[in-house]
């Protein structure tokens, strides 16, 4: 039964554990990140700290979406299967185990949208069962550097190609060429291997799969390797994706304020 009007979808954005040099730890998100999910998505945004295992579900439970947001740190090797970390990378477990305790606990709340970039591309992957690897030199630049590459280390990088018959191809403009979508780029490393039942929404120039998608169209799990929040005012796929993310928050909070 209706309960009026429908409220401001609740969205849980993941943050990254860190540790100062006191041995102090926090939690943190990009405030280039929330700010977009206000504008464009029109929902309400709350962080998300460490979560054991066993309290995911019922954490998601109160929530009507999970962002999974980029990160300086990567995913640590274990994770798909790769016992050896990298020297001098930054990693962060605790991070690591909560995503996946989260994406475990979304697989059963096929309603509940998930939006993950970069980082959260490839914790989305790793769960999924997918591999990574660093990626390797080639004529697409995967990882501009304000100063060396220009001014701003978010513009544009490469392209990608949106594939047809995922969540991606309906949120391209009008006019916009779906084989040439530009990007921004920060990531050194990529997906390798790709589970049958993920789609690859999109993929770069040299091969790199830069979007995946989970359950489509039933589900609305999408993973972008860019990141989405950074010059959402020149980007109509990047507006159009919050936006659409938002839309399908909105309606699991209707569904379930109508149970």
């Amino acid at each position: 039964m209706s309960v009026g009007k429908p409220r401001t979808p609740l969205v849980g954005i993941l943050a990254c554990h860190k540790e100062r040099a006191n041995g102090t730890t926090y939690s943190r998100v990009n405030d280039h990140l929330t700010e977009p999910l206000l504008e464009h998505a029109d929902v309400t945004a709350v962080l998300l700290h460490t979560v054991r295992p066993e309290h995911a579900a019922s954490v998601l439970a109160r929530l009507d979406g999970l962002v999974l947001p980029g990160s300086g740190s990567f995913v640590h090797p274990a994770r798909y299967g790769k016992a050896d970390a990298v020297p001098e990378r930054e990693y962060d477990l605790p991070r690591d185990a909560t995503a996946a305790a989260l994406l475990r606990a979304a697989d059963g709340i096929p309603g509940l949208p998930v939006l993950a970039s970069c980082r959260g591309l490839q914790e989305l992957v790793a769960h999924q069962g997918g591999t990574l690897e660093p990626v390797p030199a080639s004529e697409v630049r995967h990882r501009l550097r304000a100063g060396v590459d220009g001014p701003d280390r978010w513009a544009p990088a490469h392209t990608v190609a949106v594939h047809p018959g995922g969540l991606l191809a309906p949120l391209v403009g009008p006019g916009q060429d779906p084989g040439a979508v530009p990007v921004n780029s920060q990531h050194s490393d990529r997906v390798a291997k790709v589970p049958g039942h993920v789609f690859v929404e999109a993929t770069a120039p040299d091969g790199t799969v830069e979007a995946v998608s989970v359950g489509a169209p039933e589900r609305f799990v999408l993973g972008v390797q860019w990141h989405f929040e950074h010059h959402t005012d020149t980007s109509p796929l990047d507006r159009a994706v919050l936006a659409e993310f938002g839309r399908r928050c909105g309606s699991w909070t209707e569904s379930r304020q109508q149970q």
